[in-house]
């Protein structure tokens, strides 16, 4: 601080030490410090001339010695850059924008000698744009600025003198009375150089403006010279410098010369004196300014023109000539034929001077300088040529009494601030303490200055705000009392406390806030009045009386904080619509009861918003129909056009002449392998089911994506979900009349198959419908149907329960559970389920279990009757179509009785469909393996979408929702690529005839490649040899014969013998395979009928063979035959025999191999046919005619691929031939053994 002090200023030379014998060094001055803890030096800004220099260096002096501020003075340029110094603007010289604003740190604090009144509209407009910061006038400085022209004192002395003429005042210069022109020199006498041309641009002379003004106010127009072509009005200057007055203008060594500066200061002025008061005046403009300050000096008997206080002309101690007192409004139009005004010179400070230095201000506030004593200091100057510091020093030391009484006192506070012991170093409440020293400062935040009245004088205190006040600004004279909002419970604050949520205050000066009424709360802190005050986040106030009754908003509303029910209704809150309570999206609630709230059936349906609102036309509670006259399409209601009946009038005749073709369609034979027809019908069939159930997992109440919900509405369309199309412009929009014309559809369907069969009646016999095959229409009707059917019956009992407490029906959420119109849904749906769906279910069941004996008694009717239930699959799971029919009960089951409760929906459904693929793949039902395994995959998928629905039961977000609808979409690929193979091979059966059957089959179908001839013979013939190899004695051909087990069976046995009793030559034409029946079946099924084509050589009495008819029996003593038969190629091969069969010798020597023997082997040889995916009916073939060939002996079959039959034929040494054709083997389906079989049992061959 000391070297600041020390360094020569850009501006003032500042002297090391002080200038006051008492002054404060400058080691122990200090800098101003603002509120936000700013600190920077008084700033002193200087304009440029001389009398301003001196004001404000000597001011500086004592603000430095006397206060103890460090003081900045930065040199500026006139009285306008002062006002924007003192603002706050940050560029106070700048030309255009000073760069003022309420924002800035004023660094520049006084400004002195400012000519106020001569820009009246520059600090008018400071005042209002920036009123809090603008600079403050603080008043006069003592004496007034004043512009105006001089004589020389000794010209007016001379002329006093010798005439008496006081040449100071106007009237003694009028030339009809006084020739003043003999005390001053002649124009001819002065240089031409000294002055300006008066054609000069910039002399005020060829001002237009001001030469029409002239002409206007004194009528001169012959010291003018007019020029036409710029019409613009000029000074007459005959010899081009001087301008000369009418009164000796005729004869110009009676003009008195009159010189100013620049571009012709004061000359308007003197042209309108001179002519008015006939004063015989030349006037001229100086050619440069040190020709202007030189001109009275070289020339001592002139007029001139001057301002004070200035020290230019102080030597010539120059007399003003003074005219008539001024005329203002004279002035302001332009007449300056009076005197001119003074201008009161100022003292300017900044506004927050107040607060910084209070005592500063006071200070500046109390100087006064006389014209005399600032004369004296600026002459002072001029003549000694010292710095202003050194020559406003001198003054200081020698002027002590005057510069003290500006000094106030300490202790006589001014408003705003309070006495301060600077020895306690704290605010104090009196100033009578000798040990101390009491000053003045501002009164800190949270206090405010009181008058204070004692023995000395007048002053002012720091006094605490009191409770419910406060003040957060220093030096302030007042508290402020607390808003509304707002209190105080302390005395001394700086700033009041905002009233907290749930509580308000509508009071001013309050010292604790109210209140708001139980169960409500406010929006957030420093609320007003009770109005602020609203129900809790999700409650609403249903009171609209004006108080308060919060209740808790029910499901499906959003109430946010404040919620009023009138807001509801009107779908707007003075909050604004960020606190407007509204309906959620997905939910509806009536106009006349907003918060009695129900879901609707689809979130498209209720826009939410406000009460009452539905989406694409619709009505009705909750936006579940549309008008009369229109339908519902899924996202708006539109009018039943014409169209939409004829295409519903097709539609049904469809299904009626569809019903007709069913008929029709179901005359192809069943086989034990697939055909080309079954793979299409049953592709198309699986496609069908698939969907169905994807329609019944989509009734699940689950807040579905909405993509899987497209797709679940296009699936709901095979459950008679025909809602979205148009369905009501020809049912009507009662709900329970469509859902009864949807029940119909069943039993319609039923009864005209029954009417078409009692018709053909009327039809010749061979076009008569079979009563037989009619039902298995009927059937597989209802089968198709089965899922929709149950879906349909189940639907009433479907309730989902709204968050009002009441329940819809699920399809129809317009229909009230418990309502007069859903006990008739009711009634309807139960008949549906008691007669139809478990009515079907339990024929159903019936009938697969009564199969077997049906078909061994040859019940064939009964057999063609259930034939839709059977023919799809292989014969040993005949029973599984009764699974797949409950299915879809099972998946609706769930949504009846668990609505409201998705979990359980997930959990059941998943068992259900995880239940049904577990047995799927323990039986591999289906003929064709490829529909086994997209079933499998079908299923597998449809359980893992159930599963992965439990994802949606809540609001899932970011990561999580990606990862649920990644899951959702694989599984619908998998679904999707499980149907189009199904399509696949409904097409390729179609156009590639040979794609099932024969050696051209395709392998996808079969899930693998039929093997060749060579390969399968090779297998064959090794197992040959190692039961060749096998340890055995000659058994002779000895006749059959049965024996009645322990268990009540009858086995059948052969016995060897010497000779050959009931040999049998069997011929195996292309065309038949070979049957094995057990002992005491003499009813073939229907499925095994067959043209006989075996024969035998009976034994006749002499030992001969006779050819018997149809087939070969070996006898017994008990008249029981094992039966040979042959069946048409293709159909199922049977197995049945008893577990506890014994072969036995009827005499001779009995065969060395029990029949436990065969049966390992028989197993040993099923299980490796199952891994190579041989035909099982073949294996058992095989197995009995090895055993054959052991026990008679040297045999074999002899045959060729191409050979029409094969004979089997008693021969002896020779060799192995290759027999078995490829037609005997072609199927490559897998088969699994099943052990000893208890009762009499069959084993079905996938494959055609």
């Amino acid at each position: 601080m000391t070297m600041r002090s020390c360094v020569i200023s850009l501006v003032v030379p500042l002297v090391c030490g002080t200038c006051l014998d008492s002054g404060i060094p400058p080691s122990e001055r200090k800098n101003l410090e603002n509120a936000n803890g700013d600190s920077y030096p008084l700033g002193i800004f200087v304009p440029d001339w001389a009398a301003s220099w001196a004001a404000n260096v000597l001011v500086a002096t004592i603000v430095e010695e006397i206060f103890g501020y460090n003081v900045s003075l930065v040199k500026g340029t006139g009285t306008v850059s002062g006002f924007y110094a003192v603002s706050g603007c940050v560029d106070p010289t700048a030309v255009g924008d000073p760069g003022c604003g309420s924002g800035n740190v004023t660094k520049h604090h006084i400004v002195m000698e400012a000519w106020t009144a001569g820009y009246p509209l520059v600090w008018e407009t400071l005042q209002n744009e920036y009123a809090g910061v603008a600079a403050k006038n603080l008043g006069n400085m003592g004496y007034e600025g004043l512009t105006s022209t001089f004589i020389p004192k000794p010209v007016q002395q001379e002329a006093y003198r010798t005439q008496g003429m006081a040449l100071q005042y106007f009237k003694y210069w009028n030339a009809s009375w006084y020739q003043p022109s003999k005390y001053f020199e002649s124009i001819s006498v002065i240089p031409s150089g000294l002055t300006k041309l008066c054609s000069d641009s910039t002399s005020v002379m060829t001002d237009d403006a001001t030469m029409r003004r002239h002409i206007v106010f004194t009528g001169d127009v012959d010291g003018l010279v007019y020029d036409s072509t710029s019409d613009s009005y000029s000074a007459r200057c005959d010899d081009g410098h001087w301008w000369l007055s009418p009164s000796c203008r005729s004869n110009s060594t009676l003009c008195v010369p009159f010189i100013t500066g620049g571009v012709g200061w004061g000359i308007e002025e003197l042209m309108q004196k001179s002519t008015k008061w006939n004063m015989p005046m030349a006037l001229g403009v100086a050619a440069s300014w040190s020709a202007y300050t030189e001109f009275p000096f070289l020339h001592p008997k002139s007029h001139f023109y001057w301002w004070i206080p200035d020290p230019t002309f102080l030597e010539l101690e120059p007399l003003q000539v003074i005219y008539p007192p001024t005329d203002r409004r004279a002035y302001s139009s332009g007449d300056m034929s009076t005197a001119a005004s003074g201008i009161s010179v100022d003292k300017h400070v900044s506004r927050d001077l107040s607060v910084l230095a209070p005592n500063v201000e006071n200070f500046v506030s109390n100087i006064l300088v006389t014209m005399a004593q600032m004369n004296a200091i600026l002459l002072d100057q001029k003549n000694t040529s010292d710095s202003w510091r050194e020559t406003t020093c001198r003054w200081l030391r020698s002027n002590q009494k005057v510069w003290q009484s500006w000094i106030p006192d300490e202790s006589q506070c001014f408003p705003g601030f309070g006495l301060y012991d600077t020895g306690l170093d704290d605010f104090t409440d009196h100033r009578v303490n000798a040990s101390n020293k009491i000053v003045c400062q501002a009164c800190p935040s949270g206090t405010f200055s009181q008058p204070l009245e004692d023995s000395i004088g007048e002053t002012y205190i720091c006094v605490p705000c009191a409770k419910g006040r406060s003040q957060p600004l220093g030096a302030a004279t007042s508290c402020s009392l607390c808003k509304s909002g707002e209190y105080q419970d302390e005395i001394g604050s700086k700033t009041c406390k905002r009233c907290e949520i749930g509580l308000y205050q509508d009071e001013l000066g309050a010292e604790m806030c109210k209140s708001c009424p139980a169960s409500t709360t406010t929006l957030g802190l420093g609320s007003v009045s009770q109005r602020d005050c609203g129900c809790k986040k999700d409650t609403i106030n249903i009171d609209v009386s004006g108080s308060y009754n919060c209740v808790p908003c029910s499901e499906g509303l959003t109430c946010p904080l404040a919620s009023t029910l009138a807001d509801l209704q009107s779908g707007e809150s003075y909050l604004g619509q960020q606190y407007t309570p509204k309906v959620q999206e997905g939910y509806f609630t009536t106009v006349l009861a907003p918060t009695e709230v129900y879901r609707c059936g689809t979130v498209a349906a209720c826009p939410g918003g406000k009460p009452g609102s539905c989406s694409g036309g619709l009505t009705n509670t909750p936006c579940a129909q549309c008008r009369p006259g229109a339908t519902w399409t899924g996202n708006q209601c539109e009018a039943c056009e014409g169209w939409r009946q004829v295409l519903w009038a097709m539609a049904v005749v469809g299904i009626f002449v569809f019903l007709v073709l069913l008929y029709y369609l179901t005359s192809s034979k069943v086989t034990a392998k697939a055909t080309v027809l079954f793979a299409t019908t049953a592709s198309f069939g699986m496609l069908v089911m698939s969907m169905q159930n994807l329609g019944l997992i989509g009734m699940m109440t689950i807040d579905w994506p909405v993509d899987l919900k497209g797709i679940f509405s296009v699936c709901q369309f095979l459950l008679l979900d025909i809602d979205s199309y148009g369905f009501s412009c020809i049912a009507g929009s009662v709900a329970p009349i469509r859902y009864l014309l949807s029940a119909l559809i069943f039993p319609v369907g039923v009864a005209w198959l029954g009417l078409c069969y009692l018709l053909s009646k009327l039809l010749p016999a061979n076009r008569r419908w079979n009563g037989s095959k009619t039902v298995s229409t009927c059937g597989a009707f209802l089968q198709v149907g089965f899922s929709t059917m149950s879906a349909t019956s189940l639907a009433p009992m479907m309730c989902y329960k709204h968050p009002n407490g009441l329940r819809s029906v699920l399809k129809y959420p317009d229909i009230i559970c418990g309502s007069d119109e859903h006990t008739a849904m009711l009634v309807i749906g139960w008949i549906l389920l008691i007669v139809f769906v478990l009515g079907f279910v339990t024929l159903c069941t019936f009938a697969v279990y009564q199969v077997p004996t049906w078909s061994a008694n040859r019940r064939d009717h009964l057999v063609a009757g259930i034939r839709f239930l059977v023919f799809r699959f292989r014969l040993d799971s005949w029973w599984f179509g009764v699974p797949l029919l409950v299915r879809g009960p099972l998946l609706s089951l769930p949504v009846v009785l668990a609505t409201d409760y998705p979990p359980i929906q997930v959990i059941a459904i998943a068992m259900v469909m995880a239940g049904l693929l577990v047995l799927q793949m323990l039986f591999w039902p289906w003929k064709v393996p490829m529909l086994n395994l997209t079933d499998c995959t079908v299923s597998f998928c449809i359980t893992l979408l159930v599963t992965t629905s439990s994802l949606h039961l809540e609001i899932v977000e970011g990561p999580m929702m990606q990862f649920a609808e990644g899951v959702s979409t694989a599984m619908l690929s998998g679904i999707g690529i499980a149907l189009a193979i199904m399509v696949l091979m409904t097409g390729s059966a179609l156009i590639y005839r040979s794609a099932l059957g024969g050696k051209k089959e395709l392998r996808m179908f079969n899930l693998g490649s039929v093997p060749t001839s060579a390969k399968l013979a090779k297998r064959m013939k090794e197992m040959s040899l190692e039961l060749e190899r096998m340890e055995t004695q000659a058994c002779s051909f000895g006749h059959l014969r049965h024996e009645q087990s322990d268990h009540g069976h009858y086995p059948f046995g052969y016995r060897g013998g010497p000779t050959c009793r009931g040999c049998c030559d069997l011929q195996v034409q292309s065309a038949h395979q070979l049957v094995i029946l057990r002992p005491g079946a003499h009813q073939e099924q229907e499925i095994l009928a067959f043209k006989p084509v075996i024969r035998r050589a009976g034994q006749s009495s002499g030992g001969t063979r006779q050819p018997a008819k149809d087939r070969c029996s070996f006898g017994g003593p008990r008249g029981q035959h094992q039966q040979i038969v042959a069946r048409p190629r293709g159909a199922p091969v049977l197995l049945a025999l008893s577990a506890t069969q014994r072969v036995q010798a009827a005499g001779g020597v009995g065969c060395p191999k029990p029949l436990v023997v065969f049966q390992l082997v028989l197993g040993l040889f099923l299980g490796t046919s199952c891994f190579f995916g041989l035909r099982f009916g073949q294996l058992v073939i095989f197995g009995v005619l090895f055993v054959l060939r052991e026990c008679v002996g040297k045999r074999c079959f002899s045959c060729q691929d191409s050979a029409e039959d094969c004979r089997y034929e008693r021969a002896t040494g020779c060799e192995p031939p290759q027999f078995l054709p490829a037609r005997l083997y072609s199927d490559s389906s897998r088969c699994r053994w099943s052990g000893p079989l208890k009762k009499p049992h069959r084993f079905a061959l996938l494959g055609f």
